[in-house]
């Protein structure tokens, strides 16, 4: 694997939200939009020592009627995170 090139702040920026887009498409195929009332994505960008950490905090309202477990959004964002991979090595990497 290819070294992480040196990130700015805009970056940085633009990573978070298209990783924002990412997580938001990958919830999306695995559950009916129409079972949520509210998702909320905090994500965290830790940038140091030419190292990126990325964290994740999904916050999700169902409707009272729902029947999408845990399980379901937890393979979301493992899904997400696959392609969050993939983004970096394309776009990236040197």
């Amino acid at each position: 694997m290819s070294k992480l090139k040196q990130l700015t702040n805009e970056d940085l920026a633009t990573i978070s939200d298209d990783f924002g887009e990412i997580l938001e498409r990958e919830v999306s195929k695995s559950i009916s939009m129409k079972e949520l009332e509210d998702l909320d994505l905090d994500i965290i960008l830790n940038y140091e020592n030419e190292q990126l950490d990325v964290d994740v905090d999904v916050g999700v309202l169902f409707d009272e009627l729902s029947e999408i477990t845990q399980n379901q959004i937890s393979k979301a964002i493992d899904e997400a995170y696959l392609k969050f991979d993939s983004y970096i090595d394309d776009n990236y990497r040197v």
